[in-house]
């Protein structure tokens, strides 16, 4: 994956132009002649400013979480922790490799400055969530019309779920490093990543999936600090998933 990675790298580089060779590239160079600096920003150590200064190369950088191929950028690292960002310097001798670490005291105010990053996660802590069992409506999955927050069409509450036995998982969001997901599951557990949108209030998850998923990526009908509310938006329906923070009661 990483050797297409930086294939794809070079081919945005040359346009991938078949009529474009090696020699088109510039002067070999070796790593010892490699210079590049990584700046983190004084008193905001997520921004951090990236800067090829070998002469005659293209740059491509790899940290992690994103990429870039600017000779010069600036970029976000949201989550507190050490990154090993990855310089690669192209030429007619092919990719030169060097890196350098970089260390973020904690996670980026601004980034997560929405109220839904901490209304899911609780930061850093992390915050659980089960089944909306005791939901005044009385069913805590099923569908229903397109605007609906409860089930209206088919209501399942506790025996079905007991009976597919989901009745007891658990799902727990932090953001502890990085965007992490878990579930307990009939005695498992398994790890993945979400990704939030707080724009158009969506959620992906990989690695794994809410109690009794789709492997969607689900709109966020309600969010609160004890309720979360996810659907399957269709043409005039929509799948519901109500979920609320461990501990809480109605």
């Amino acid at each position: 994956m990483k050797h297409i990675r930086l294939i794809y790298a070079l081919c945005l580089l040359t346009a991938c132009d078949p009529r474009e060779d090696r020699d088109s590239l510039p002067a070999p160079v070796e790593r010892p002649d490699l210079k590049f600096s990584v700046t983190q920003q004084a008193g905001y150590d997520n921004k951090v400013m990236l800067d090829n200064q070998t002469p005659g190369t293209i740059a491509y950088w790899d940290y992690g979480i994103g990429i870039s191929n600017k000779q010069k950028d600036t970029i976000i690292l949201p989550f507190a922790g050490t990154y090993n960002i990855k310089f690669y310097a192209y030429s007619q001798g092919g990719p030169v490799k060097d890196s350098a670490n970089v260390t973020v005291t904690k996670n980026d105010a601004n980034y997560f400055s929405n109220a839904m990053w901490n209304q899911l996660t609780n930061g850093v802590t992390g915050k659980t969530w089960v089944w909306a069992v005791d939901e005044p409506n009385g069913a805590c999955y099923g569908n229903g019309s397109g605007a609906a927050l409860t089930p209206e069409w088919w209501r399942v509450g506790v025996p079905d779920l007991t009976s597919w036995g989901v009745i007891n998982d658990e799902m727990t969001f932090d953001l502890n490093g990085a965007a992490n997901f878990s579930k307990i599951s009939k005695g498992k557990t398994e790890k993945g990543f979400f990704a939030l949108d707080t724009t158009n209030k969506t959620i992906k998850i990989t690695g794994s999936d809410i109690s009794n998923g789709k492997n969607i990526s689900y709109t966020i009908a309600k969010i609160n600090n004890n309720e979360l509310t996810l659907v399957e938006q269709g043409d005039g329906w929509r799948n519901l998933w109500l979920f609320k923070r461990k501990g809480f009661t109605y």
